[in-house]
C-alpha cells in the first residue's frame, strides 16, 4: 500500500484518539499538520483523496455509536453513508490548504540533499508561511461551520471539543465559542509542520525553523493564562 495512504489512515486514527474514549487531547495539536504533510508535493486530486481517507477513517472510528441503533441494516447503512459524506470536509480542507500554499510545489530542489517535497518551504518567506498556517486554521473552522449547517448540519466532534478537559484552554470558548477552540490546535499544528519541514530544509539555521512556531505558541500560552 502507498505510504501516503498509510500515513493518511494513521492521521485519521490520531484525530479519533483526540476525542473520548481515548481522550488524548494533545493529538489535536499535531494531527492536522501531519495530515497536510502526507499530501506535500502531490497533485490537488491526490491531496483531496488523502484528506478523504483520513476523514473517512476518523468518522468511521468515531461514529461507531450509530451501530447501536436497534435496526442493524439501517444502522450500518447510516454509519457508512454519513461517514462517507462528512469525510468530504477534511478532504476539501487539505485541498484548499495546498491550493493556497505560498511556495511553488512542483519546483525541484537545487540541493540534492533536500527532499523534493521540502523544497517549496525554502522558496517562501516566514510571513508567507505564517499566513499559510493561519489561513489553514481559518479554513478548518469554515469547514466545521459549513458541516454544522449544510443539509440540516452535523456538528459532531468539532476539533475544539477534544479539549474539554483542558480547563485553561477551554475558557476561550466564552469568547469565541467552540470554533475558536478548533482554530487554536489547527494553527499550532500547521505551524509545527512548518517547523519540522524547515528543520529538514535548514537544520543548522535554528532561528529559521524555531521561529515558525513562536506566534501560535505565544498566543496559546496567553490563552491558557487567560483561563487560569
Amino acid at each position: 500500500m502507498d505510504r501516503r495512504v498509510l500515513a493518511a489512515t494513521a492521521c485519521g486514527f490520531l484525530f479519533t484518539a483526540a476525542f473520548p474514549n481515548f481522550g488524548v487531547a494533545g493529538l489535536a495539536w499535531v494531527a492536522p499538520g501531519l495530515l497536510l504533510l502526507t499530501a506535500a508535493g502531490t497533485t490537488g486530486g491526490h491531496a483531496f483523496r488523502l484528506g478523504y481517507i483520513a476523514g473517512l477513517v476518523h468518522f468511521l472510528s468515531s461514529l461507531y455509536w450509530l451501530l447501536y441503533i436497534p435496526f442493524p441494516g439501517g444502522a450500518v447503512a447510516g454509519w457508512l453513508a454519513l461517514s462517507a459524506f462528512v469525510a468530504l470536509y477534511p478532504a476539501l480542507w487539505v485541498w484548499i490548504c495546498w491550493q493556497v500554499f505560498p511556495g511553488r510545489l512542483n519546483k525541484p530542489s537545487s540541493d540534492p540533499a533536500v527532499p523534493r517535497w521540502v523544497a517549496p518551504w525554502g522558496q517562501s518567506t516566514w510571513w508567507q508561511r505564517a499566513g499559510w498556517a493561519f489561513s489553514c486554521a481559518a479554513a478548518w473552522v469554515a469547514m466545521e461551520m459549513i458541516r454544522a449547517r449544510l443539509l440540516s448540519g452535523f456538528p459532531w466532534n468539532p476539533l475544539g471539543s477534544s479539549q474539554y478537559r483542558q480547563i485553561p484552554i477551554i475558557q476561550l470558548a466564552s469568547i469565541t465559542g467552540v470554533y475558536g477552540l478548533s482554530f487554536m490546535p489547527v494553527w499550532f499544528a500547521v505551524s509545527l509542520a512548518n517547523t519540522m519541514v524547515m528543520f529538514l530544509h535548514k537544520p543548522a539555521a535554528h532561528r529559521s525553523w524555531s521561529g515558525e512556531i513562536i506566534l501560535p505558541l505565544v498566543v496559546s500560552l496567553v490563552v491558557a493564562g487567560f483561563g487560569l
